[in-house]
């Protein structure tokens, strides 16, 4: 069962410019999350239903949001922790 991964221009260039090493993890993690949305070390956000955070290279996070009825994945953030407001994540869409 895949999933489809939506990635917003925004995200796209907040990719572009991680460090080298961290940019190849983040679109390995973001190609994994097709086929495992949910893989063991994401963690759904507090008070944020269907929305999940994954460290990234230990000081960043992809954050995003699972649609399991379209079986979509939209990447909403991926930036270092301290760069994320959780309150504010929602998806564009």
């Amino acid at each position: 069962m895949s999933y489809q991964i939506k990635v917003s221009p925004e995200v796209r260039k907040e990719i572009k410019d991680l460090p080298g090493h961290v940019r190849v993890q983040a679109r390995q993690l973001i190609s994994a999350l097709g086929e495992n949305p949910r893989p063991s070390r994401a963690k759904e956000l507090r008070g944020k239903l269907n929305i999940y955070r994954i460290w990234l290279a230990g000081r960043w996070r992809i954050a995003y949001e699972i649609d399991d009825k379209l079986k979509l994945i939209r990447i909403l953030r991926v930036r270092r922790k301290e760069q994320i407001d959780c309150e504010s994540l929602r998806s564009s869409e």
